[in-house]
């Protein structure tokens, strides 16, 4: 670990300072003042499991008193890990990293911490990271399976500059390690090639697709001594890892573009346009021989100017690719429910989650007249971040003021 961070330990069971009352964190727009950390439990032995911690500098602030000291910043890291029932909590603690700087600023803080949490049992851990210079904190609640080893918290998946690989898509051809230390004979990969719709509108009771795995191509792979595999990935579709190819468990890394989640090329800018199109103009859209003259036309026709035409391209594009960092699953994060939501209307006011679902509040949060949505985990062989919206036809105003907000040049944000 580099020698400018230092990690202090503090248990106690009181989490004072940073509460887990709301423990998901959505912001869609304001990415330079927003906290981006990314997460991933390992089970490395029978009584205790790792969490990996990263964070992006550039998310937190670092100050100095006066021009002869280092920059600094502190961040407080909280956690408290619980059995399935929420009744017993089986461990908790608090850490504050510092790290500082004079002239080269690193890109990301990585730490890693062991928890107490007993074999062949499944809970949480809500999770509080408080950036304490700028005062801005996320809160985030994580499933802990330690039952089921066909999951990826028993896997360890680093990349070929040993890097370890906190998010489920990779990129054309990457090559990983995969490392285990209960599941250390051999994996199966099947390559995944199904399509899938992306989200018809939250008034729409429209049919969704049945998951299906047994098409594809499978190969074994086989732990060394050193309890590692390693594994190219293949150019295009995605990889299910499985332990036994005769049931439908496993976990899946997915390939949908280059640069994903971001929006590198073109024609990516053109599908997540669908939510606003009719279907002459999407078809339009598509058929078009220049991808980028096709997306700026569209959104001038829709603006009084160019510069609020490049406002609109801005935020519209910086909600689908927010969507595709948090809600991945088999699809796209924009074709999901939660993205199909938030880039339309924008971040919620209130987020709150239990053990199977999500609660997106647009106004205040007791107000009988707010907007609410409700997303379900959905039973997904491929991903646990699959939620389905409930739908409802009451959305149906809702959804129409919100995209015609957006096809008249105006920026749509619910609050």
């Amino acid at each position: 670990m580099n020698q400018n961070i230092f990690i202090y330990i503090f248990y106690s069971l009181l989490l004072t300072g940073c509460t887990i009352s709301k423990p998901v964190n959505y912001s869609f727009q304001d990415k330079k003042n927003t906290l981006h950390p990314q997460f991933l439990i390992y089970h490395h032995s029978g009584s205790t499991s790792k969490l990996y911690f990263q964070i992006l500098t550039e998310d937190i602030l670092y100050s100095r008193v006066n021009v002869s000291e280092k920059f600094s910043s502190k961040i407080k890291l909280k956690f408290v890990a619980y059995n399935e029932s929420h009744k017993e909590i089986i461990d908790s603690g608090s850490f504050v990293i510092s790290d500082k700087y004079l002239e080269n600023k690193k890109i990301k803080i990585d730490t890693n911490f062991s928890f107490l949490f007993p074999m062949s049992k499944t809970g949480f851990m809500d999770l509080c990271v408080l950036d304490i210079n700028r005062n801005r904190e996320f809160y985030k609640t994580i499933r802990i399976d330690k039952l089921n080893d066909y999951n990826r918290q028993f896997f360890l998946i680093k990349d070929s500059s040993n890097q370890l690989l906190y998010d489920d898509f990779f990129f054309k051809g990457q090559s990983i390690l995969i490392q285990s230390e209960y599941n250390n004979n051999r994996l199966f990969a099947k390559k995944i090639n199904n399509s899938f719709p992306l989200s018809p509108p939250p008034f729409s009771k429209s049919y969704q697709p049945i998951f299906k795995s047994n098409n594809s191509v499978c190969n074994e792979l086989n732990f060394n001594s050193q309890k590692l595999l390693s594994f190219t990935l293949p150019d295009e579709g995605f990889v299910f890892f499985q332990l036994d190819t005769l049931n439908n468990q496993g976990f899946t890394l997915f390939n949908f573009h280059e640069g994903y989640p971001n929006l590198i090329k073109d024609k990516h800018l053109i599908p997540p346009l669908r939510y606003l199109t009719t279907k002459e103009e999407f078809a339009s859209l598509v058929s078009s021989s220049n991808s980028k003259l096709a997306v700026d036309q569209y959104w001038l026709s829709k603006a009084s100017s160019k510069e609020r035409a490049r406002n609109l391209i801005r935020i519209y594009y910086s909600r689908v690719e927010f969507a595709n960092k948090l809600f991945s699953c088999h699809l796209e994060g924009w074709k999901t429910d939660r993205g199909l939501i938030s880039i339309i209307f924008g971040p919620p006011s209130y987020v709150t989650n239990n053990r199977n679902s999500e609660t997106w509040i647009y106004g205040d949060e007791n107000n009988m007249n707010s907007l609410k949505f409700i997303f379900e985990n959905n039973m997904n062989p491929f991903s646990s971040n699959d939620f389905k919206l409930k739908r409802n036809y009451a959305y149906k105003n809702p959804w129409y003021r919100a995209v015609d907000s957006w096809r008249n040049g105006k920026v749509y944000l619910l609050k």
